[in-house]
């Protein structure tokens, strides 16, 4: 009997605490449902795009470069996402020798080595039967929007496009451009510099975070050895000028901005997958359907609203800071991910979908310091060839060759500029602040490591 007794009281007991527990997530769920419900109204009645199909303006068959892309994924030569056919070995695809052609080339290149004459002659080769496919290329820089994905189909779970193919791509364009240059033929040069130029922010205008990271390397793949391929080498007036031109940045912050306009809808779609349960559709982030995944996300719904409501506010703050130079930005950026770190255990939607934020910025603020630089050096080639000496300092350059003088994205100061002997050198510092002599490090092994950072131009005479 006792023992009955002190199990009856023990399930009186569970049952009571099943139906506290019960309660208070009923109370809860109710109050952060209404406050999350508020919150998203706010932020559309501002204008503010929280669905796929709103994210952008309509972008007609005939203005999306995205349409020119997926032909130009079908017509290339070089290898993308799907390079391998069924039952054919990995290592015997031709495409994929294409893609180890390339790396090696590329390799050598950035490391100082000479590319082999075997090497550069199958590249040039390469190069030839890509022609019709860069054609197309050409028109997709002047379209006025890329859409990749179907209009209706969610943000975080769209098709991007072929990510691997487009750095292909760029770094084939590369080696066009110097052979090109080798030969003298600047047109050429130019214009097939203006080609990978001009595609990389259209990809952009996707309007997610992968699709702005993706054209940011693809930019940097094309400016950053610029300054080897021009060092040296006579270069007429005139061309230097179009160089100049083809560099000319653009709203790279705006579409900054966008992108984070995009992860914004991304959270909001994942946000409603969480409280819906259904996480097997999340994919990769969580395979197959287990009933328990619904009862705990269930139970932990209120807590799980209570994170959207607070971290959507987030994204106007980033968006506000992708307008803002990288130096003005860094601390609050730094701030805001270390805040994050110190978030609760239920706030799965903001760890996952927002992250370190800063490293985007960070990017975006490399790609301006190497463009800086870049269109720099070319105004003091071309103060040279107007005066027959460089610049003592750059204010010589404004207003004739530059609107200002150029203002390193990382430290907030102008560009470090310097005559050596017959030549000069200017540069930013880079991420690390620190005046690394113009050093740089091309290639990167590890996510975190110690290294020269300054993105540099530098003549020699």
């Amino acid at each position: 009997m006792k023992i009955r007794k002190i199990l009856i009281r023990i399930g009186i007991g569970f049952l009571a605490f099943v139906a506290a527990v019960l309660a208070v997530r009923a109370v809860l769920n109710f109050t952060e449902g209404r406050a999350l419900a508020r919150t998203p109204a706010e932020i559309k009645s501002r204008g503010i795009p929280l669905t796929a199909k709103d994210l952008g303006p309509p972008c007609a068959d005939e203005d999306n470069g995205a349409r020119l892309w997926k032909a130009y994924e079908n017509m290339s030569v070089i290898p993308g996402r799907h390079i391998f056919k069924p039952g054919r070995p990995p290592h015997k695809a031709p495409d994929m020798e294409v893609r180890k052609l390339i790396s090696r080339a590329w390799q050598d290149h950035t490391n100082g080595q000479p590319i082999a004459p075997s090497d550069r002659a199958a590249l040039k080769e390469v190069i030839l039967k890509n022609e019709k496919a860069f054609a197309l290329l050409s028109d997709i820089g002047g379209k006025p929007c890329f859409l990749y994905r179907d209009p209706s189909d969610p943000v975080f779970s769209s098709l991007m496009p072929d990510a691997i193919q487009a750095l292909g791509t760029e770094r084939l364009l590369f080696f066009s451009v110097l052979f090109s240059a080798e030969e003298g033929d600047w047109t050429s040069a130019i214009d097939r510099l203006g080609v990978g130029l001009r595609l990389a922010p259209v990809m952009s205008l996707e309007g997610t975070q992968m699709a702005f990271l993706i054209s940011l390397a693809c930019a940097n793949l094309l400016t950053q050895p610029l300054a080897d391929i021009c060092r040296g080498r006579e270069i007429a007036a005139e061309d230097l000028t179009r160089l100049m031109a083809v560099l000319e940045p653009g709203p790279r912050r705006d579409r900054l901005a966008l992108a984070w306009r995009g992860e914004r809808i991304a959270f909001v779609e994942v946000g409603a997958y969480l409280l819906e349960g259904d996480l097997g559709d999340l994919g990769s982030v969580w395979e197959g359907r287990h009933w328990w995944h619904k009862i705990a996300i269930w139970l932990a719904r209120p807590l799980v609203k209570r994170d959207l409501r607070r971290s959507l506010p987030s994204y106007e703050f980033l968006e506000a800071q992708a307008k803002l130079p990288y130096y003005q930005c860094r601390d609050a950026l730094r701030a805001r991910d270390e805040e994050l770190q110190s978030k609760p255990w239920y706030a799965i939607a903001s760890k996952m979908m927002i992250g370190s934020a800063e490293a985007a910025f960070m990017k975006t603020a490399k790609t301006e310091a190497i463009t800086l630089a870049s269109r720099t050096g070319l105004a003091c080639r071309l103060y040279k060839s107007r005066t027959g000496h460089y610049p003592q300092t750059l204010d010589e350059l404004v207003p004739g060759l530059l609107s200002e003088v150029p203002i390193d994205p990382f430290t907030g100061k102008p560009l470090v500029y310097r005559r050596e002997g017959e030549g000069f050198i200017v540069y930013s510092l880079g991420s690390n602040e620190k005046d690394d002599g113009g050093r740089s490090t091309y290639n990167i092994t590890q996510m975190v490591m110690p290294k020269d950072d300054d993105w540099c131009w530098r003549e020699d005479r």
